[in-house]
This record gives C-alpha cells, structure tokens and sequence, in this order.
C-alpha cells in the first residue's frame, strides 16, 4: 500500500486513504461513495446541550471545556447579563420599528443626519424606553419564573438564543437601497463591521438553542416529503441556476436591444468567431481593421471553438450573451458538487446560492460577451472532477478552460500546485500545473508574440525595470524589488477593489492561511496593473479571475471552522455569508431588477424598456434590412453589434476601410474620430444614402448621392 498524505485542505490532517469512497463499504454506487459531511437534518440538540452561554466552547474539534459555574454560585452575573441582553434587545426592537414604518425620513437622515430636533429627541427618549423595559421586563420574568422552579441560567440561554434580534435596527437600514446607491465605499466597511457582529450573535444564538427548538426542528425535518429531504439541497441549486440563466438572459438580451451593447466589445467576439464559422481562424476586422489575423497578439480566446458548435445553430450575437449567462449560472453546480465534499449538503447549496447572488459577478455578466466570463465554469467543474476523481469530465473541463483565454491557464497552474502542495490528488495536481504552465509559456511568449505586438503590456508600466519594457521587464521587477512591487500594489484603489470581492463573501477565503492561494491567480493578473483601473474595476470582467477560487475556498473555510471549532460556530459564519452577499446583492447586484443597481463595465444597467427605445430598434431593424447578409459593413458604436455576424465588419470610430456599406447613428458621431470619416464619406460623394429611417441611415458605396445633400443639412455635417 502506498503511504499516507496527509492533506491540510480542510484545516486539518486528513490522509488520502481516509477518503469516504473507500472507508463506505456499505455504498452501493458511485454517488453514494462520494465523501459527504454529517447530514444537515441531523438533531442539532446536542451542540445546544453543550454550549450553554456560560460554556462558550464547542464541544467538536476543540478542547475540553471549563468546569462549569454552578446556578447558584453565579446568581447575580446571570442576572446581570440577562437583564443587559434584555435590555438591549428591547431597545434594538424600538429602533427596528423606528427605522422600518412610516420612514420616509429615514434616507435623509443616513445620508445627511437630515432630521429635526424634536424628532430626534423622541427617537432618543424611546430608545431609551426599550433599553429600560426590556431589562425590567427580564428582570421581573426571571423572579417569576425561579418562583416555578426556571433556573437562572434557562432565561439567560432563551435570551442568548434571541440575541441576534440585536441587528434588527440595522436591517431597514441596509437593506434601503437609496442610501448606498452609488456609494459602495461607505456601505461596503459598514456591511463589514455588522456582519462581524452579526456573526458573534449567531453563534452564540446557535450553542444556545435550547432543546425545545431542537425538537421542533426535528419534527418539521420529519413532516418534510422524502424526496426533499434527499435531494431538497439540489433541488434549490437547480432552480437557482435556472432563475439565474433565465432573469440574466432575458436582461442581458433586454439591454443589447436597448442598443447599449458596442462595437468594443460584443461585435469583437461576434465577428471573431463568426469568422471561425466561415474558416477564418482568430481573426477580428473590427479590432485589427485590415490586418485581422493580427487579433491573436491581444487575445488567443480559443474558447470560441469549444461554443463554435452551439453558435452555428444561430450565428448572431444574440447567441453569445444567452452562453455568457448559462454558463456562468451553471457554475452552481460544479461548486455545489465541490462544497458537498467538504460541508453539509445544505450548507454547500447554501454557498452555491451565495455565488449566483455575487454581485460582482452580475457585473461581469453584463460585460457584453466575454471568454474570461465563459471560463468560471469549467474552472470549477476542473476542481469539482479532480475532487470527485471523475478524470473524463476533468480533461474535457480543463482543456475547455485552459483555451477560453491565454491567462486562464494561470489559476489552474497555481490550483494544482496547491493540489500537490497539500498532498491532495497530488497526481492530478502534478499535471495540471505543468500542463498549464507550459501552455501559458507556449501560447504566451512564442505563439502571441510572434502574431504582433499590442498595447497591453503598458498597463503594467509603472513596474517596468528601467531599460526595458514588456512582461519580462515586470517579472524581473517582481523578483528583484518586491516592496517596490507592493507600494505599487498597495492604493486605495484596490484595497476597495479587494471590498467588493470579500465583503460579500464574509472575508471567508482569506480567514485560514493556506487559503489565500485562491487570491493568488486574481492578484497576479489583476492587482499587479499600474496604468489600466478597469483591470481592477468590480464592474469589469476581470472579476472572473477571482469569482471561481474565492468560492472554492468559502467551503473549505467552513469545514475548517467546524472541524476546529465546532458547528455552531460555523452556523454563525454561514449566517454571516448569508447576510453580506444578501445585503450586498440587494443593493448593487441585478435580481432587484432596479435600475442603476447594478454596472456592467463603464454603465449603470437599466432594466426598463420604454415604448421610445422599442421605436429605436424597430428604426434601426428597418434601416439595416437593405445590408445584404455578406457585405462589408463599417458601423458607429452603438449599432455595429447589430450587425456583427459577418466576416467584414469594421469600427468607424477607426476608419471605414473601403466598406460595402456604412451604418450610422446620428447621436454616435461623436465619439472619437467618427464624425470626421462620415463627413467625409458623405462630402465627397464616395458614399451614397440608400435609406434614412429615424436616426438611422445606411450608405452604399459608389451608390447615387441625391439623398446626400439632405443628410448633410439635417444631420449638421
């Protein structure tokens, strides 16, 4: 028999053979030989019996607790701490109800402490009130209830069980969206600083949950259907997934007929790989212009022939925006199967719920069309089949990722180095960070430097070494200087940038030491850029270089919190994750379904469709209709995306390129150089007007000028 490794994935020493899929002999198939956690429908009476509020200490995974203080010894300190919690409670319920009816006022008075005197001096007095008759309330209970043999300790636990009622305030106040809209620097450190202690409050509300709710819980588990208490954790996955691929679909699809999708970037991807359909390999007129084959010196999405077979179905740009959303939201399910190795079942739909509310990655979602967005699947089907040891499933998962973008290969480098590191599945780990850096190196420096050069390098300028530049020049600099490195690194930029990614998610990926390899494969290919914000912009794609493994890493938080710490306390931090991603989801993420919640890139999404932007695109459907399916066409900003499936398809903000056709929005001249190549176009009689309809006109090359003159004077040429 091979010896042990020992893997420290889950916070603590574990051995390869200690796998449930050989330790289970009773299994009878594959997925009931798939290593689960205790099941969340276990009694949860005992925590509550051996974590009493004088007993701070769980009992699992930690030491034995202290002696504890007899009733009778301790009389007065229960007292004292039932009567404060009392009191605190009553006086959190009076400014819940405060904050919660007939408050109106309440968003002057975050925003701007807009409120009037006397006003604010009842609110004072009757928090004081509640303060006072909630602990005279308790205090009064607790004698009343020795007199019937309650012991002391029964209301303090009751009351400690009730504790997180302490938030209440801070609810009506969170979860009220004008305050914070636009103003994610001041909500994102306060959500903080509650969810922390919101988090206290759970765990001790759960080692205190006297056993009468213990009980009560259990009976309802019981009276629960069969099915849902075997398959309900998948069942909500799944219909998360399908509302997310659905709400993201339909609105995503919503704001390109809106006309707010661009030549810079939908028409890129959609010309891009529309040339892949007719046999043109990584070639982009809209970018590259006469040099298309020069594309690949920026990207190598290679991911376009992994979804070519789907999108040839219907090659339109419609396509990619429903890819973009189903893939995304089909990410659940790979990390759900992954949490499921690690926490409970309901505990891992939980975080699976958690990662389709992540508001970072809505904005990522409404990035037009993206293969670093279409890449957060197959990561994480990657680490769900190496978990699971489904090797198939694992090398279709890794060779689809490892081809969506060229830095995509960087994560699943760093990933199985961490695989090998710990000892667990070192084997695949092995490859897969060798096969990965290869790759990276090959496509990279050899096969991307020899298509061209490209601007991206000058975003990393500030770390170039003087007398040289480029990405050789950044590593050298990495290497050689790291705290010149972390000056650059270290900006009140991306320190919020890094608020956005862990707020929501609690702060779990970075809460155990071995852990914050997952935020190694976003810091190198984000945090490490000098001279571009987008790069690290929460609204951007980019994101996606973090989404996939901080989520790995929040379920091997909480098994690591509840091996070494006890249930309850990873009950608390579960609660904790759940109030931030709801909070923040709520305020800047796009189920709310209200405008400017959420942004996608540069733009605050609005959800509406008026009967004027309706008119708009049925102006423009009718203006495009005479542009026969294969000519060239050379497009304003707004409108090219529209007519991107094809293979000659240029910006006019660059140019027109000798186009078939030229397709304008008069309210987009102005962006860049686009007004002075239309005018010429139009002046100089190369162009003629072929139709006009609304804002909208198309010209044809070599075409009759009559309309020209009018287009000239109604259009201010």
């Amino acid at each position: 028999m091979a010896p042990e490794s020992p893997c420290v994935v889950n916070g603590q020493g574990m051995s390869e053979t200690d796998d449930p899929e050989t330790t289970e002999p009773e299994a009878t198939s594959e997925d009931e030989a798939e290593a689960t956690p205790p099941s969340e429908d276990a009694p949860a009476s005992s925590d509550a019996e051996a974590a009493s509020p004088e007993n701070v200490s769980d009992t699992a995974g930690s030491a034995a607790p202290p002696p504890a203080v007899s009733d009778l010894d301790n009389r007065w300190g229960i007292l004292a701490r039932s009567v404060t919690l009392g009191g605190v409670i009553g006086l959190a319920l009076v400014a819940w109800a405060q904050f919660t009816f007939k408050a109106t006022w309440v968003t002057r008075f975050l925003t701007h402490n807009d409120i009037a005197m006397p006003q604010r001096m009842r609110m004072i007095a009757s928090l004081g009130v509640g303060l006072v008759v909630g602990a005279a309330a308790v205090f009064v209970a607790i004698f009343l209830l020795e007199r019937r043999g309650v012991v002391r300790s029964t209301v303090e636990r009751w009351l400690w069980f009730a504790s997180p009622l302490i938030l209440a305030p801070a609810l009506p106040q969170l979860y009220r969206w004008k305050p914070w809209q636009g103003k994610h620097e001041t909500l994102l450190p306060l959500l903080l600083a509650v969810t922390l202690v919101a988090e206290m409050l759970f765990v001790h509300s759960f080692r205190a949950m006297p056993d009468r709710v213990s009980r009560l819980i259990e009976r309802v588990r019981k009276a629960l259907p069969e099915v849902w208490r075997k398959h309900g954790p998948l069942i909500v996955v799944v219909a998360g997934t399908i509302f997310y691929i659905a709400f993201m679909s339909f609105y995503n699809l919503r704001w390109h007929y809106k006309l707010r999708t661009h030549n810079f970037d939908l028409s890129i991807d959609n010309n891009l790989i529309y040339s892949a359909l007719k046999g043109g390999h990584m070639e982009s007129t809209v970018t590259m212009g006469k040099d298309p084959g020069k594309y690949l010196a920026i990207h190598a999405k290679l991911g376009q022939y992994v979804i070519l077979p789907i999108y040839a179905l219907y090659p339109k740009p419609e396509t990619l925006i429903v890819i973009q959303s189903a893939l995304l939201g089909l990410g659940a399910l790979p990390l759900f199967g992954f949490a499921k190795r690690h926490v409970r079942p309901w505990v891992a739909a939980a975080v699976a719920i958690a990662y389709l509310c992540y508001y970072p990655m809505h904005s990522a979602n409404f990035c037009e069309s993206k293969y670093l967005s279409l890449s957060g699947f197959f990561v994480l089907a990657v680490y769900w089949a190496v978990e699971t040891r489904r090797w198939v499933p694992l090398v279709l998962a890794f060779i689809c990722a490892s081809l969506m973008r060229e830095d995509v290969p960087v994560g699943l480098a760093i990933g199985g180095t961490f695989l090998v590191l710990t000892g667990h599945r070192p084997l695949p780990g092995i490859v897969m960070a060798a096969v990965s850096t290869v790759w990276f190196l090959i496509l990279r420096l050899l096969i991307m430097d020899k298509a061209g050069d490209w601007w991206f390098p000058s975003m990393y300028k500030g770390l170039f070494s003087p007398g040289q530049e480029g990405f050789v020049s950044v590593a050298k600099t990495l290497i050689s200087n790291p705290l010149f490195t972390l000056d650059k690194i270290l900006t009140k930029d991306k320190f919020f940038y890094l608020m956005h990614l862990l707020v929501p998610i609690a702060f779990l990926p970075v809460r155990r030491w071995y852990l914050w390899v997952a935020l190694i494969p976003g810091a190198l290919l984000t945090m490490l850029v000098t001279d571009y914000k987008p790069i690290f912009g929460f609204s951007f794609q980019y994101v996606m270089h973090w989404v996939p493994y901080l989520f790995l890493a929040v379920p091997l938080a909480l098994s690591a919190i509840e091996k070494e710490n006890g249930v309850a306390r990873m009950r608390g931090a579960l609660a904790a994750l759940a109030l931030a991603v709801s909070v923040s989801s709520y305020n800047y993420g796009a189920f709310s379904a209200r405008d400017h919640s959420v942004r996608g890139g540069y733009f605050d999404i609005e959800f509406g469709f008026s009967q004027k932007e309706k008119d708009r695109l049925a102006d423009l459907r009718e203006t495009i209709s005479v542009i026969p399916k294969d000519a060239s066409v050379v497009a304003t900003e707004g409108i090219g995306a529209q007519v991107s499936s094809r293979r000659y398809m240029y910006a006019m903000r660059r140019g027109l390129y000798g186009a078939d056709y030229m397709l304008a929005s008069r309210k987009e001249l102005d962006y860049e150089k686009t007004r002075p190549f239309f005018t010429r176009a139009v002046k100089s009689g190369e162009y003629g007007v072929l139709k006009r309809v609304g804002e909208f006109v198309v010209l044809k090359k070599g075409h009759d000028t009559s309309g020209n003159a009018a287009l000239i004077r109604d259009w201010k040429l």
